[in-house]
C-alpha cells in the first residue's frame, strides 16, 4: 500500500470510532471481557500519544514512558491525540529509523501501517459493542492479512526455533495467498529469562501444490477472523478444519 493510504485510514477510522463512541463509552466490548468503549478510546489514544512521541522524538529504543489519559470527555482527547498523531506522521519521512518492537524494521512507515490496523479494529471493537458494522477496505483488510502472519505469528526469533509439524493451511483473499505449516516453539527469552516450551507456533512458506486446509473470503472477514472479531463461520473452509482453528489459535496467542 502506498504510504500517504495507511495516514488516510488512520484518519476515516479514527473519526468513525470516534463518533460510534459517542453513543455511549459504558459498552461492553464482545470479544474483550472487562473491556468497555471508553476502555478502547482510551487504550488507542494512549497509543497514538506515545508514538507521535516515539516518532518525533526520533526514540532508538524502547522508553518506558507513560502518557496521561483524562477523564471525561474522553472522545475530544481522543480526537486531539488522533490529529496530533496524524500531524506527526505527515511531517516525518516512513524511511526514517526509529525504534519498534519488529525487528527486521525499524522505520517510521512501520508505524504508519501498525497504526492503521490498530485503528481498523478497535473502531471495529467500537461498532460491535453498539451492534453497528461499516465497510472495511478490501486493500486494507488484505494487508492486514499478512501483517497477522508476517510480522505477529511466522517464524521464531533468533533465540528460539519452531519444529514444524505436517499441517499446513492456504489462506486466500482478494487474489493473494499464504501457506503456513504449524508447529511447536521452544526457547529461552535472553530479555525475561522465561522459557518457552512446544508453544504452538506456524511458520509461512512457499506456495505448496497442496495443503491440508484451505481457507478463503473476504479480506475483511478474514482479517477480522484472525484478530478474533469475526468467526471461521464467515469463511470458506475446505479440509481439516482443526487445522483452520490451530492457525487461529496461533494468532490469538500472538494478537491478544
Amino acid at each position: 500500500m502506498e504510504w500517504t493510504a495507511y495516514l488516510e485510514h488512520i484518519r476515516v477510522d479514527a473519526s468513525r470510532l470516534s463518533d460510534v463512541a459517542g453513543r455511549g463509552v459504558d459498552a461492553g466490548i464482545p470479544c474483550c471481557e472487562g473491556w468497555t468503549v471508553r476502555t478502547v478510546v482510551a487504550h488507542v489514544g494512549d497509543i497514538y500519544a506515545e508514538k507521535a512521541a516515539l516518532v518525533d522524538e526520533g526514540w532508538t529504543e524502547r522508553q518506558d514512558r507513560r502518557f496521561g489519559i483524562p477523564g471525561e470527555p474522553v472522545t475530544e482527547w481522543f480526537d486531539a491525540s488522533a490529529e496530533h498523531l496524524l500531524d506527526v506522521f505527515s511531517h516525518h519521512d516512513p524511511e526514517e529509523t526509529v525504534w519498534t518492537w519488529f525487528e527486521p524494521d525499524q522505520t517510521v512507515g512501520f508505524w504508519y501501517r501498525r497504526l492503521a490496523h490498530e485503528t481498523l479494529i478497535h473502531r471495529i471493537d467500537v461498532e460491535q459493542a453498539h451492534g453497528l458494522s461499516s465497510t472495511i477496505d478490501d486493500a486494507l483488510a488484505a494487508d492486514g492479512v499478512d501483517e497477522v502472519l508476517n510480522v505477529y505469528v511466522a517464524g521464531a526469533p533468533a533465540w528460539g526455533s519452531i519444529a514444524l509439524e505436517d499441517r499446513s493451511a492456504r489462506l486466500e483473499v482478494s487474489g493473494r495467498s499464504w501457506w503456513v505449516r504449524l508447529g511447536r516453539f521452544s526457547g529461552r527469552s535472553p530479555a525475561t529469562g522465561n522459557t518457552y516450551t512446544d508453544l504452538p507456533a506456524l511458520e509461512l512458506v512457499d506456495g505448496e501444490a497442496s495443503s491440508h486446509v484451505e481457507i478463503s473470503g473476504t479480506a475483511g472477514d478474514m482479517d477480522r477472523w484472525l484478530w478474533g472479531r469475526g468467526s471461521l463461520d464467515d469463511l470458506s473452509v475446505t479440509g481439516d478444519r482443526t487445522i483452520a482453528e490451530a492457525v487461529r489459535t496461533v494468532a490469538e496467542e500472538a494478537t491478544q
